[in-house]
């Protein structure tokens, strides 16, 4: 079986070639209690706002924050699937 990275990789190319643009970003820490560093995975999307001075801006839309790949493979499932049924 492939490697969860792989297949995140793969999906996302998948997710913006049809359009739906997803980012995926990492940060780490230390957890003292599991005394090891953690990688916390952030799924974000760019979306358009009405700024205060009546000028649109872009910001990253948060979809999900976890420290599960398993978790983030199963978002990007769902957005996957999501998109299908709309096309």
């Amino acid at each position: 079986m492939a490697n969860l990275n792989a297949i995140i990789k793969k999906l996302q190319r998948a997710l913006v070639k049809n359009g739906q643009i997803v980012k995926i970003g990492t940060t780490q820490f230390y957890s003292k209690e599991q005394e090891r560093m953690i990688t916390m995975y952030i799924l974000s999307t760019p979306v358009d706002f009405l700024g205060k001075a009546g000028v649109w801006k872009q910001m990253d839309y948060q979809i999900i924050r976890t420290a599960s790949q398993l978790d983030l493979l199963n978002c990007l499932v769902d957005m996957w699937r999501s998109l299908q049924e709309w096309q």
